[in-house]
């Protein structure tokens, strides 16, 4: 369990995890999909998980944390919900999952964001808060796209 004194640093290494699961998410998707349009999306959306992972790796390193109250703690924790994924998930499975993520990725840094005591740190959570609302929009386009482009 958490203490007080570590809550950010576990939350960021939650959040490594989640880069770490998204870039594993995008790279497999990648390899099954056939329309080089949406190979090309999925593998871009893979290396930008890759560049969040080491952005919060550097944060998480530097150590610059505050302690936060039981009430900025819970509105951070919130967002700490997993969507699962079953092995044999289809192509439009992982891209709902995706989409889903991305949105408790959003969520998560948007709430660091408010939380967080330094303008660099904010700053850099409010980018990767950016980065995953495009990241939900790309998903949702590339679902429509495969999905329902005929109806």
């Amino acid at each position: 369990m958490a203490t007080p004194t570590n809550v950010i640093q576990d939350i960021l290494k939650t959040a490594i995890q989640r880069e770490i699961d998204a870039y594993t998410l995008y790279s497999t998707a990648a390899e099954r999909v056939k329309l080089p349009h949406a190979k090309e999306l999925l593998q871009d959306l893979a290396t930008q998980e890759v560049g969040h992972r080491n952005k919060l790796e550097a944060l998480l390193a530097g150590n610059v944390f505050r302690v936060l109250s039981k009430t900025q703690q819970k509105q951070v924790t919130d967002y700490l919900v997993e969507v699962p994924l079953a092995a044999d998930s289809d192509l439009q499975d992982i891209l709902i999952v995706a989409g889903k993520r991305e949105k408790a990725s959003h969520d998560l840094y948007a709430a660091l964001a408010k939380v967080a005591e330094d303008e660099t740190t904010v700053k850099l959570f409010e980018f990767l808060a950016g980065e995953e609302a495009t990241h939900k929009r790309r998903v949702e386009t590339l679902y429509e796209e495969l999905f329902y482009k005929d109806n």
